[in-house]
């Protein structure tokens, strides 16, 4: 089976893993250049470690970080870790084809999916990417580059007799094949932290008075920090010092005390609106959804990058019990994995909590931005 993967970040460099254990040669397709990662705090859940032991990165990732609540004899729940060791273990010998930007599906005359047509990402979109990388920094240059040589101008058509889109939440290849998706923005927005100072847990979490949530995960080499907050925009929410972010998260979760001793710039924090997802079908004729272009869970959850992982180990399975046939491999994906993602889905704490951001008002030294 010819298969195309559409975003090279952590899922779909693992499904490609995978597939090439079972003897196939998938192409990935990355908009971004080689290397390319937004540096922050990791939580891998249980729900990965089977693919990545398979890959044969799981040990190297598992000592790179931190165990989440341990347990004798057995694995640890979860471990904290720095987004790049896992980026940089799954990118290692892996062929892909970097700055390349899919602009449309290839379809037959009963309009199946049969490929996608690539065009060189736009300079302004790679001159983004590009700079000096700091604790917070955008770019982290992990392996060396992989992109093609004898790459031809222009448009380039890569045949399949799969797409899969591993594309993220506003997933463009989603849109193309007219897949549906419910998204849902939370009430709520989110305040972000990354350090490279280490906290004394690796895990700490806490509820506000009005529902929201406060948390914090810690490395070995660093830390990084969540809280939700007011969707106030991010000119607002940021109009702080750096004393003040140090200040609040201390007092309201003071595991976090030492984690943020190493802020000391605004630019190691950020503001977001995140949303969450949910798409009825998964596949159609010659495509399939996997990892976040197929769902997307709150951050309370802290499933969302493992349930992505454990898409990537089905599909690859299905893919080698139908080798002849996309649909029946797109067809046994769907049926093992709804039984595991359906119910995180009606259960989000985003959808399901009491308390709900703006329906109660915080108490005074909960709010963010902080009063005058």
């Amino acid at each position: 089976m010819k298969v195309v993967i559409v975003g090279g970040g952590m899922v779909g460099m693992t499904l490609a893993h995978l597939l090439r254990r079972r003897g196939l040669e998938p192409t990935i397709i990355e908009r971004m250049p080689a290397g390319f990662y937004q540096p922050r705090g990791y939580m891998l859940g249980f729900q990965g470690y089977e693919s990545l032991q398979e890959v044969g990165v799981y040990d190297e990732v598992r000592d790179a970080g931190r165990p989440i609540a341990p347990r004798e004899g057995q694995p640890p729940i979860a471990v904290a870790v720095r987004f790049g060791a896992l980026i940089e273990a799954l990118q290692r010998d892996l062929p892909m084809e970097n700055e390349l930007t899919v602009k449309e599906l290839i379809t037959d005359e009963i309009g199946r999916v049969t490929g996608v047509v690539a065009e060189p990402t736009p300079e302004e979109v790679l001159r983004g990417a590009a700079g000096p990388t700091s604790a917070a920094g955008s770019l982290q240059t992990a392996v060396p580059g992989t992109v093609k040589g004898d790459r031809p101008a222009g448009e380039i058509r890569f045949e399949a007799d799969l797409v899969v889109a591993c594309d993220g939440v506003r997933s463009p290849i989603r849109d193309m094949a007219g897949l549906s998706a419910e998204i849902d923005p939370l009430p709520e927005a989110a305040l972000s932290f990354y350090s490279p100072k280490q906290a004394d847990t690796s895990f700490a979490m806490a509820y506000m008075s009005d529902g929201g949530h406060i948390g914090m995960l810690s490395w070995y080499e660093g830390s990084a920090g969540w809280r939700s907050c007011a969707r106030v925009g991010a000119e607002a929410a940021l109009d702080v010092t750096v004393d003040q972010i140090k200040e609040m998260w201390t007092r309201l979760l003071p595991e976090s005390a030492s984690a943020v001793e190493g802020v000391t710039s605004m630019d190691q924090v950020r503001y977001s609106e995140p949303a969450l997802l949910r798409c009825p079908e998964w596949w159609k004729p010659g495509i399939v959804l996997i990892g976040d272009a197929a769902h997307f869970f709150g951050p309370e959850t802290g499933v969302s990058s493992g349930i992505g992982l454990g898409d990537a180990h089905a599909l690859a399975e299905a893919i080698r019990q139908n080798p002849n046939d996309a649909d029946a491999a797109c067809h046994m994906y769907q049926t093992w994995r709804e039984p595991v993602v359906r119910p995180y889905e009606a259960t989000d704490p985003g959808r399901q909590r009491i308390l709900v951001s703006g329906q109660v008002e915080p108490r005074p030294e909960e709010r963010w931005p902080p009063e005058d």
